[in-house]
């Protein structure tokens, strides 16, 4: 074996103890990028392997479900393609759920969400917004048709649009003179190129819900509120671990009481730190 594998002399000793739960399945390094790489049926069959009672849980939630979000502020939204365990239950990046519910109540004419993916942000708050037009930019061909689906599966198709790779004078197109926009940016790292007034000036006049990514030797979160603190109202808003009180009552059961320690362990997202989201109000 060569390459990722060199890091890990012990390769098929570790993944043994993974399929066997002797040790943790890997949050990071060499073992996870080859299992991120690995084509979806095989990744599929993987996961039966190590997680069964995981794989079990959440293929049922999915059949109750039908596919559609249990709880939180994007209940009832309908997912599409292979919907991850956080986003069906609801409590995807809960940390945000008292600033989405807040910034639905704002009179925003437009949203313009950067790093789209599979369309949740971009579609739930077309979803609690009927009155805004949503401008989506999402740079993975995969991910971006996979969307487009769900953006017809739960008929927005008349305000969310959906695009490609976002660039600079992109952006400054999309927002436009800045005001009553908001703006969502999730781009894993790419925050601090593309989200710089001095290229786009309508960013000093836009709301920012940003997520900060990045080691601590590329500091975005310290970029961003150095650069937004003049014009903007800056509010921190960091990680949490996920634990099953997140769940509203009456969600997923029988299983909540049935497989309380599976269930939670499909809520997690398994974040890298540092990590934080930064919602910046213009003054």
């Amino acid at each position: 074996m060569s390459g990722r594998w060199d890091a890990y002399p012990g390769a098929l000793r570790l993944l043994w103890e993974t399929v066997t739960g002797r040790r943790p399945v890997e949050r990071s390094g060499p073992l996870l990028q080859a299992f991120i790489d690995m084509p979806a049926p095989i990744r599929g069959v993987v996961r039966w392997i190590v997680r069964p009672q995981r794989r079990f849980l959440f293929g049922r939630l999915r059949a109750l479900s039908r596919d559609r979000v249990l709880s939180g502020p994007f209940v009832g939204m309908q997912l599409t393609g292979y919907p991850a365990a956080p986003e069906l239950l609801g409590t995807y990046e809960h940390e945000l759920f008292d600033v989405v519910r807040e910034l639905a109540q704002r009179p925003f004419r437009a949203v313009v969400n950067v790093g789209a993916r599979y369309g949740y942000y971009a579609i739930g708050m077309a979803r609690l917004m009927p009155s805004v037009l949503v401008r989506a930019y999402e740079g993975d061909g995969e991910a971006r048709g996979m969307f487009a689906a769900a953006v017809a599966a739960n008929g927005v198709a008349d305000r969310v649009r959906v695009e490609g790779f976002c660039n600079t004078p992109d952006l400054a197109e999309a927002l436009g003179a800045g005001d009553s926009v908001l703006l969502v940016c999730d781009i894993d790292g790419g925050e601090v190129p593309l989200l710089d007034p001095a290229q786009v000036p309508a960013l000093t006049r836009a709301t920012i819900l940003v997520e900060c990514h990045g080691p601590a030797e590329s500091p975005t979160e310290a970029v961003m509120v150095l650069r937004f603190l003049p014009t903007h109202e800056v509010r921190r808003i960091a990680t949490e671990e996920r634990v099953l009180a997140h769940l509203p009552a009456g969600v997923a059961e029988p299983w909540r009481s049935r497989m309380p320690q599976t269930l939670e362990e499909l809520m997690q997202e398994h974040r890298t730190p540092p990590q934080s989201w930064l919602l910046l109000t213009p003054r």
